[in-house]
């Protein structure tokens, strides 16, 4: 490989700070527009919501921009979400994954007896059909 070579100018452009940081802010924003479509946001909701203006989400969208990490914050907690910062080795292979934890205020309110009652009732077994005698079970009830 020579060293005017597009593959070897490009190794060496990847290996560059500025390449890194153009890349992380590509990243985010790829995930940041994967989670608005999934959620059904559009960028004027995520301008509301992030208190900056519908002109400045589309600009972040349309071309390189400088994102700070308070902008990303802003625009994460616009959508109830919150960025995570990790430092790994240059040959590390990261693979993120998220833990959801039921909070407090989602969990189901269930009284005892409620509790109880589906707990019997998730054990009974289905009645078998066949067997069944209406006129039998009317005459006992």
């Amino acid at each position: 490989m020579s060293k005017n070579s597009f593959a070897a100018l490009y190794a060496k452009l990847e290996s560059t700070p500025a390449y890194q940081a153009e890349k992380l802010a590509v990243a985010f924003l790829a995930e940041l527009n994967a989670f608005m479509q999934t959620h059904d946001v559009s960028n004027a909701e995520l301008a509301r919501r992030a208190k900056v203006s519908p002109a400045y989400i589309t600009k972040l969208f349309r071309g390189p921009t400088n994102l700070s990490i308070e902008t990303l914050t802003k625009l994460a907690d616009a959508l109830g979400c919150k960025v995570h910062l990790h430092l790994a080795n240059h040959d590390a292979d990261v693979r993120w994954f998220d833990v959801f934890q039921q909070t407090h205020t989602f969990q189901r309110e269930i009284d005892p007896a409620t509790a109880q009652f589906e707990r019997i009732m998730s054990q009974l077994k289905p009645i078998n059909q066949e067997r069944f005698n209406d006129e039998k079970f009317a005459l006992a009830a």
